[in-house]
């Protein structure tokens, strides 16, 4: 077991490598496409269905970027919902009114979302592994990461029953990613109050056998 890599660091290992398969890969492939299509011109002609451009040489990459990043920014927050605190937590100096996310100008909100939400979760995904580790190999974790573990279940569960009563069917089928995330992340942060229990049942047993 010693050999065994601690989940705290595979989860957040396998959040950065969905992020290059999902996002920094495609980008990747569609500037090289780009390019090469463009043949050293200053401009490529793209055509597609309604879309009908000349795009500039040195606007490729910053196209690469949305195109590839917009339609998998669903899937990208769905995998890493609690990045929503730490946006939240970032967006509470701009003031805007009425209160909106910020991001940078130059980029779309969803392609904003689709590269940095990976990097705001790891800390959730370090400690979901924890909550693994504990299970698995029966460390003893500190309180403080049980009881926000613990919390952050408990207020996803109520989130998630708050969307599935609340929300209207129209809104929810277009929200299918984002109640997804929900669930998801509210069976990761579940691990940490069953991890609780356990040590705590450890703890009951060893006293018992010491006395």
């Amino acid at each position: 077991m010693r050999d065994r890599i601690r989940f705290s660091h595979l989860l957040p290992l396998i959040d950065l490598t969905l992020l290059a398969v999902l996002v920094f890969i495609p980008i990747a492939l569609t500037a090289l496409r780009l390019y090469q299509a463009s043949n050293g011109a200053s401009s490529i002609h793209l055509h597609a269905g309604e879309l009908d451009v000349d795009l500039p040489r040195s606007q490729i990459i910053p196209w690469a970027i949305r195109v590839a990043s917009v339609p998998r920014a669903p899937v990208v927050m769905a995998i890493n919902f609690p990045g929503v605190l730490i946006q939240t937590l970032i967006s509470l100096p701009a003031h805007t009114s009425p209160p909106s996310t910020w991001h940078p100008e130059a980029l779309a909100l969803d392609t904003w979302r689709a590269l940095v939400f990976p990097f705001f979760a790891l800390p959730f995904w370090w400690l979901v592994g924890c909550g693994l580790d504990a299970l698995v190999s029966r460390e003893r974790l500190h309180w403080s990461l049980l009881l926000i573990g613990t919390l952050l279940s408990i207020a996803c569960l109520a989130q998630t029953l708050g969307l599935h009563i609340d929300m209207p069917e129209a809104e929810r089928a277009g929200s299918e990613w984002f109640l997804r995330g929900f669930i998801g992340w509210t069976i990761g942060f579940a691990i940490l109050p069953l991890a609780w229990i356990a040590q705590v049942i450890r703890q009951r047993r060893n006293r018992e056998v010491a006395t």
